[in-house]
């Protein structure tokens, strides 16, 4: 398979787009409503919190038609996700934090072998190749912020400097209201270097 482009990936995704911002905003509701009825604090177990809001997002992406499944592989919570499989993509759809400098901070995949098979862009699906992506999301107060953001991540381990990523680019609500064509020729907010070239 070749390389996706950011705007490739976006148009491919684009019938996606609504989906996945109204499941996560599902997913957070529930999960706060669940705090609220019994007087929890997030901050208490922010581990539940969102495991709860990723529950139900996955059940709202499936309802919807959605190839998706949880995947909590017992690492850091950042790390646990929903993995979409749509168009030839794999898509590990992953809450984040921001860094100091109030990027998104992409996270490493850490020591588990299959996350940095992931991250290397091995398929996510025996006998078929995918394009592995990461959708990054950020919540305030459990709120869903937008945008999130798409990254081809190409290797890494469990150290930052070894992070290594292909592109990273936006995916705002306002994405779903245009047309797919439309989004093929929008280009990253970053691209690697040695790719430019």
């Amino acid at each position: 398979m070749s390389m996706a482009s950011y705007g490739r990936a976006l148009s491919a995704l684009h019938p996606t787009f609504a989906t996945i911002f109204r499941s996560l905003e599902e997913g957070l509701a529930e999960a706060q409503r669940y705090h609220t009825e019994r007087r929890y604090k997030r901050s208490d177990d922010p581990h539940l919190f969102l495991h709860l809001a990723r529950r139900r997002a996955c059940a709202v992406l499936e309802e919807e038609g959605l190839s998706a499944r949880q995947v909590d592989e017992t690492a850091a919570l950042n790390l646990s996700g929903i993995l979409i499989h749509h168009q030839g993509f794999a898509v590990r759809v992953l809450h984040s934090q921001r860094e100091i400098g109030r990027e998104v901070e992409i996270p490493v995949p850490g020591a588990s072998k299959p996350r940095q098979e992931f991250w290397r862009q091995a398929s996510a699906i025996p006998d078929l190749d995918t394009d592995n992506l990461l959708l990054l999301w950020l919540d305030e107060g459990g709120v869903l912020e937008d945008p999130m953001f798409l990254i081809r991540p190409l290797g890494g381990d469990n150290l930052k400097a070894n992070l290594r990523v292909e592109w990273r680019g936006k995916i705002s609500r306002e994405m779903a209201k245009l047309r797919a064509e439309d989004l093929v020729d929008l280009e990253p907010d970053w691209q690697a270097e040695e790719l430019l070239a």
